[in-house]
Parts: C-alpha cells; sequence; structure tokens
C-alpha cells in the first residue's frame, strides 16, 4: 500500500520532525510504501530512507495551526493523488511500539485519553457547525492522529475546512478548535469510523491502562506558539 502520513511543523514545531520521522521508520507501517508530506514555512532537511515531500505553507498565530490544518490538506490534495491510505499526526508526538495494519480502515479516529472512560468536550453552542447536542452519544477523540482510505479522508477534511471557515467567517471558534469538528464529523457519521484506543495517542506523562504506541510529548504550549 502506498500510505502518506502528513505532519505539520511550522517555526518552532520543526523542532519535533526528525525525532518523530526517525520514530514513524522505526515503528510506522514498516511493510508499506510511506511517503511524509511536511507542511512547513522552514528550509530543511531530514534524515530518512523513505520518501519525503516539502510543500511551503504559512505560518500564522495561534490557533490557525490547528484550527486550520484540514484546510491546509483541503487545499493541497493533489499532492496525494497516488495514496492509498493518508494519517495525520501531530508534530509532537513519537511512534514508541509497532503500529501496523490494524489502523487500516476507512476512517480512523484515536478516542481521547482524557475520555476513554466517561465524559467529552463538546462544542454546545448552536451556532457553531461544531454543536453536538447532548442526546448524541459519542466516544470523544482526539485530534492528534486519525486517518484513513484517502478517499474517505479527504471527504472528511473538505467538509470539515468548509466548517471551519463557516464558523470562523461568522466570528466563532470552537470550544476545542479543529478538534471539535472532528468529533462532530465522527458523531455524524458513525458507520465510516474504527475507533483505536488511546495507545495511539498516549500522553508521555498519563499512566492509563493501555500499551504505549504513539506518545504526545508533554511540552510548554506558551513557548511552542510564539
Amino acid at each position: 500500500m502506498k500510505i502518506g502520513l502528513l505532519i505539520i511543523a511550522t517555526n518552532k514545531y520543526v523542532n519535533f520532525l526528525q525525532p518523530l520521522i526517525e520514530s514513524a521508520d522505526k515503528f510506522f507501517l514498516k511493510e508499506h510504501d510511506v511517503t511524509y508530506f511536511v507542511f512547513t514555512n522552514n528550509k530543511i532537511e531530514v534524515k530518512t530512507n523513505r520518501s519525503v515531500v516539502f510543500i511551503d505553507t504559512e505560518h500564522r498565530e495561534w490557533p490557525w495551526m490547528t484550527l486550520g490544518r484540514y484546510r491546509i490538506f483541503s487545499n493541497n490534495s493533489a499532492w496525494f493523488y497516488d495514496t492509498d491510505y493518508l494519517y495525520y499526526i501531530d508534530a509532537d508526538m513519537l511512534f514508541i511500539d509497532s503500529v501496523g495494519e490494524e489502523i487500516f480502515g476507512e476512517l480512523v479516529v484515536t478516542q481521547h485519553p482524557g475520555y476513554y472512560n466517561g465524559g467529552d468536550w463538546r462544542e454546545a453552542r448552536s451556532r457553531s457547525t461544531a454543536y453536538i447536542s447532548n442526546d448524541k452519544k459519542i466516544h470523544y477523540v482526539a485530534g492528534g492522529f486519525n486517518g484513513g482510505k484517502t478517499e474517505n479522508f479527504m471527504k472528511m477534511a473538505n467538509i470539515l475546512a468548509s466548517n471551519i471557515d463557516a464558523d470562523y467567517n461568522n466570528g466563532i471558534i470552537a470550544v476545542w478548535h479543529d478538534e471539535s469538528h472532528l468529533n462532530k464529523y465522527v458523531a455524524y457519521y458513525p458507520n465510516e469510523i474504527k475507533l483505536l484506543t488511546p495507545s495511539y495517542c498516549y500522553g508521555e506523562d498519563m499512566n492509563i491502562p493501555f500499551k504505549k504506541r504513539i506518545i504526545a510529548l508533554t511540552k510548554k504550549h506558551e513557548e511552542l506558539r510564539s
């Protein structure tokens, strides 16, 4: 299979790129043809035996680099035309154990490590396109790792980009940015969804009953966002 791994690494987040790629080389879909698509405003090189495509991407102030990620993917869809599967991962994460074909599916999302046993932070304002009514049952998912078949992932990316743009133009930012919009999509398209455990977005300092496969590194957000 031809796999694309999407990474946004603008400004200070570029410092996470080499360690992430080294970990992906070691653990991510080892038996498949993987290309790293790196969205960056930096002139950088990375060491890997896999293909790397650098896509010039303007850095914008917080929270746009997270809120606008699906617009970035939608606007650059031509780069992904020959991939079978696409996955997005936050730059400040690391693969620390095997991640293989168990992640294949039409659309794959990761249960949030903070809410795997109940609770969620859904968008409660009905004027947002990310709004989810309280009677809608959801498994709250994290924004840090998701993907699936390229056609399905890009369908989602296009819808989320349009919804986020509509909110933004109306002066609305969803409570958890792109993650709120992702959860809205998951809630209303459940038949497409394959739900991964928090193993695939495991907080570095957490202690929860799952095997660590991908960890989210502990960092000082305020410093990185400047």
